[in-house]
């Protein structure tokens, strides 16, 4: 069933034309993800959809039995207001429950007392809980911890309604979304399948149009010959040939814009990179880092991971020195230098232009292989064209901003990166830019994120907040920590049996002489204590860049553990099984 059409609808804002000619239909079943460009017109189609605003042309039809639900970026809320007054009226229970689902268990707390991560659940919470038959979710994943995505993932899988979203996450979309719709160059098209179909489409129509292209470079090398022939050569056709080649020009350096990489320069690092010694940190009274010892080294690229609130910010600034520790040290190498990009943009006077507010910075960029660009130069590298560099802070959109802010910290030639949440807002193209600069990185990163894909691709190693203060390290990508912590799950149900079948064999040692009772009671605490001590080295071996001389001590000692337990176990089973009922 059809629920919402529409017919040539077009919009504009702050006089830049953002769609046009948009002619297509949703249907009640559609799972549609949609993706576009920074600035290009997302959010304000989701309001023409929903009907906050109105198109100014065309027309957009609603089926009279449609109920929608919307998710935006940033909730609205009365100031002093609580948690329990922001849930729907009419949906009371289904709002507590949610919450309760999602960790938030005061309803009383102030809503600007909570969390960016926090305020997201709650959002969730009272668009979810609206049971209507079609959502609208922009941006439904920002700020959320990975358990939490994972759980709104499985929910929206097995949801009876329909629903579209605006989402950065590759890998959201591909395990969510049946569909996936583009807003590009004005025009927003649907591409039935999830985003690996949706990928190969349009490896499809990008050779396309690189055919198109080698056959407009044909056609320009034949128009430049005309040029430089002379005046005599020329026709009364001159001036509309020398508007043809103005504009093939043009799109050849609009092409050279839209293939540029993130590069920039970078210190190198020496050889102490930061200590951290015994470091604690707690807030309010609560703990959100005990005793933490580290060394960084040269070229490690770690992952950041935990529940909202565990800690991973804190973290951050505590590397950057940005905060003091409570106990501990934190010891930065002398060549060090830090780049901080953090969830929340620094104050920026917004009535700069977008070239004013880089000046600021340097007039030229060191470039990594040599020599440096103008400030100019490199903004066009990071797709601010010249024609944007001239606006002002305040008409870029969030992903703009944010890209900028990026585009500027980059400039200041780091070898330490400390990325929090790098791409909240950022459009699907400029994440793939940043992974293209963070894969010839040298340096050092730290890297905070729920982009999943990201860390699976720019991590090698990661640390594991558990949100009482402990950090454990994990040697692998993300993709390896949830296969491990899956099968580590899986271990608990036959280890419960296993005491479960020790507690029955105490019931039953009324058979065994009082030598062997005494032998199989010991043998049970043996055992726990020998499981420890097995489960301790399995967790030392997950450490990040463990001591060689300590690891080949530990992985004898394990190797020992391993038969004096089968030994032990074998025994232990022997006198349970002689005992009598």
């Amino acid at each position: 069933m059809n629920v919402l059409s529409l017919d040539n609808v077009a919009k504009t804002l702050l006089d830049y034309p953002l769609f046009e000619q948009v002619t297509l239909g949703i249907d009640a079943g559609d799972r549609i993800g949609f993706i576009g460009k920074n600035g290009a017109g997302k959010s304000t189609f989701l309001k023409v959809l929903s009907g906050e605003l109105e198109p100014d042309t065309g027309r957009v039809a609603r089926n009279r039995e449609l109920t929608m639900s919307i998710l935006e970026q940033r909730p609205v809320y009365s100031p002093g207001s609580t948690l329990e007054e922001f849930c729907p009226v009419d949906h009371v229970d289904a709002f507590r429950s949610l919450c309760r689902e999602l960790g938030l268990r005061d309803l009383s707390v102030r809503m600007e007392t909570l969390s960016g991560g926090m305020l997201r659940k709650a959002s969730l919470a009272r668009c979810l809980s609206r049971e209507a038959g079609f959502l609208m979710l922009d941006e439904p994943t920002n700020h959320l911890d990975l358990d939490t995505i994972e759980w709104l993932e499985e929910r929206l899988r097995a949801a009876p309604f329909g629903f579209i979203l605006v989402t950065h996450d590759r890998y959201f979309l591909d395990n969510v979304c049946t569909t996936i719709m583009e807003i590009d160059n004005r025009r927003v098209l649907k591409y039935p399948g999830n985003y690996s179909a949706y990928l190969e489409k349009r490896a499809e129509r990008e050779e396309i149009r690189e055919k198109a292209e080698a056959r407009r470079s044909s056609i320009l090398r034949g128009e430049l010959e005309w040029l430089k022939r002379g005046p005599r050569a020329r026709t009364g056709k001159d001036k509309g040939r020398k508007d043809r080649i103005r504009n093939l020009l043009d799109a050849e350096v609009q092409k050279e814009l839209a293939m540029e990489e993130f590069s920039s320069s970078h210190r190198r690092l020496g050889k102490k990179v930061l200590e951290m010694h015994a470091v604690v940190k707690g807030f309010n009274g609560a703990t959100v880092l005990d005793p933490f010892t580290y060394s960084f080294r040269r070229g490690e690229r770690i992952g950041v991971i935990g529940p909202n609130g565990s800690g991973k910010t804190t973290f951050l600034r505590l590397v950057a020195g940005e905060i003091a520790p409570d106990q501990g040290t934190v010891v930065k190498g002398e060549t060090t230098v830090f780049a901080h990009f953090s969830q929340t943009s620094a104050a920026i006077d917004t009535r700069l232009t977008v070239i004013e507010f880089m000046k600021a910075l340097a007039e030229r960029v060191p470039q990594s292989h040599g020599g440096s660009l103008s400030a100019e130069q490199f903004l066009e590298k990071f797709l601010f064209p010249r024609s944007m560099q001239d606006v002002t802070i305040d008409r870029l959109s969030g992903g703009e901003l944010r890209r900028l802010s990026l585009v500027r910290l980059l400039a200041t030639a780091p070898n330490f990166l400390l990325l929090d949440e790098p791409t909240n807002d950022l459009d699907l193209d400029t994440i793939r830019q940043l992974e293209d600069y963070l894969a010839d990185f040298e340096g050092c990163i730290l890297l905070v994120s729920h982009d999943r894909a990201l860390l699976d691709r720019m991590t090698d190693s990661l640390l594991v907040f558990d949100g009482t203060g402990g950090v454990r390290g994990f040697t692998g990508t993300y993709d390896a920590y949830r296969n491990a912590t899956a099968e580590e799950a899986s271990r608990v149900l036959p280890s419960v049996e296993r005491r479960d079948e020790r507690r029955a064999g105490r019931q039953q040692k009324t058979g065994l002489s009082f030598k062997e009772r005494q032998e199989y009671e010991s043998l049970e605490h043996e055992i726990a204590e020998l499981e420890k001590e097995q489960k301790l080295l399995e967790v030392s071996f997950q450490q990040l860049a463990p001591d060689p001389l300590s690891l080949e001590r530990d992985t004898k000692r394990y190797r020992e553990l391993a038969g004096i337990l089968e030994s032990k176990l074998s025994r232990w089973e022997d006198l349970a099984g002689r005992a009598e009922k």
